[in-house]
């Protein structure tokens, strides 16, 4: 097609890493809100939102998206698409973030500054968030990187198999599949 290989690995390379920014974002939020409340609340509450998190864990990313995509196929615009990647792997990534952040404010919710806090008369809310959250910073950074990490390697495979991002728009793992093509006659495109 005389595309340049080097400007669609730019390209591809900012669609991927917007992708996965994205996601990460959605799936944090979600996570630090469930996490968050699941920690300091406790009880019925904790359990259900927990076992939420098991459910929402036990579902598969790709086949879930390949069926979704075969459902949906092309009726809707590539915009639509990439943006409905970017919700999907925020909404199926965010249990992991929702536990470690449990287990903070649960080692949190224990600390005198929140007993000064509640018999200051702060708010729940504004205890979880304002005093306990801010302390699980050191857990989060981490785990986002890592999600990061994971929702990248998901939209390189999901427009590898041809779900993804589609033609003419550029994918690290559009690109991939198309230099499979080309092997023999032109292995730098793989590169």
């Amino acid at each position: 097609f005389g595309r340049d290989i080097f400007r669609r690995l730019l390209v591809g390379g900012r669609m991927t890493m917007t992708v996965g920014a994205i996601a990460v974002i959605i799936s944090s939020i979600i996570g630090i809100l469930i996490g968050g409340i699941s920690g300091y609340k406790g009880g019925k509450v904790d359990n259900l939102l927990m076992r939420l998190a098991e459910i929402v864990s036990s579902i598969p990313f790709l086949p879930f998206c390949i069926i979704l995509s075969s459902i949906l196929g092309n009726s809707i615009s590539e915009t639509q698409r990439i943006i409905l990647i970017m919700v999907i792997l925020g909404l199926l990534s965010w249990p992991g973030i929702a536990r470690l952040v449990r287990g903070s404010v649960l080692a949190e919710r224990e600390q005198e500054f929140v007993t000064a806090a509640r018999a200051l008369g702060v708010k729940e809310f504004g205890i979880i968030f304002r005093h306990i959250l801010p302390n699980t910073v050191q857990v989060l950074l981490p785990i986002a990187a890592i999600g990061f990490n994971n929702a990248v390697l998901a939209e390189a495979s999901m427009s590898y198999l041809g779900v993804g991002v589609q033609p003419p728009d550029a994918s690290l793992g559009r690109m991939l599949s198309e230099a499979q093509t080309y092997l023999a006659r032109a292995p730098w495109y793989a590169l």
